[in-house]
């Protein structure tokens, strides 16, 4: 099967490394989260001020309205729709293995969010529903996490793809200051802690990495 990426032994080892890291930032930052540690506290109360004064989104409502219209990118209804539509892009090519891992790593990160979630249970700030409403549990962000899958499967792609290095390098920075501003957005409008965010950033790049090594280094060759 012939797809349009290369990879190597040294890229996989690099993936799997990466995603062992952030899982184990992961699980670390989660004992901190249940425990209620100092740290995260800390880390909330700064990181909350720092974003939401600057500038204050009851001082810039144009601003507000960019932030409010860009969460939108970030559910998890329209990244695992896209996903789909890749996917099936794909299969019409007959990358049939390339389009069924796409769609599947990020299925599968979805629910795996979703469990994750009800473990933990850690309720949504007292500013939810002042600018913006979430439902359900507050950590991990599924608006990050929904944004890690996807725009960083691209990335990861788009890294590894045989693109001019310039267009590359553009790509590459856009889909990773996208993935932040994503992140940024739900703190700014108060439905999520730092942390929820961080959280979500950690579990999504963590599996995608790991994801991207295995298809690499093992569905490629098939």
């Amino acid at each position: 099967m012939q797809v349009p990426y290369k990879g190597n032994g040294v890229a996989v080892w690099a993936l799997w490394i990466l995603s062992g890291v952030l899982f184990v930032l992961l699980g670390l930052e989660t004992m901190y989260v249940k425990e209620n540690h100092t740290l995260i506290q800390n880390l909330d109360v700064f990181f909350i001020s720092l974003i939401r004064s600057h500038p204050s989104p009851t001082e810039s409502h144009f601003w507000l309205s960019i932030v409010q219209a860009s969460t939108w990118f970030a559910q998890s209804k329209l990244t695992i729709s896209l996903a789909f539509l890749i996917a099936l892009y794909w299969v019409f090519l007959k990358r049939y293995a390339l389009g069924i891992w796409f769609f599947s790593t990020v299925l599968i990160g979805e629910i795996a969010l979703k469990i994750f979630k009800n473990v933990m249970q850690r309720p949504r700030p007292s500013t939810n529903g002042v600018l913006a409403f979430a439902h359900g549990f507050s950590y991990p962000s599924g608006h990050a996490l929904a944004a890690s899958l996807f725009y960083g499967l691209l990335l990861f792609l788009v890294c590894l793809g045989h693109l001019n290095k310039s267009v590359k390098g553009i790509l590459c920075c856009v889909l990773l200051l996208w993935i932040l501003f994503m992140m940024y957005d739900r703190v700014y409008l108060g439905v999520h802690y730092p942390t929820d965010v961080l959280g979500g950033f950690f579990m999504g790049i963590a599996w995608v990495s790991c994801s991207m090594g295995f298809y690499l280094g093992f569905l490629k060759r098939h």
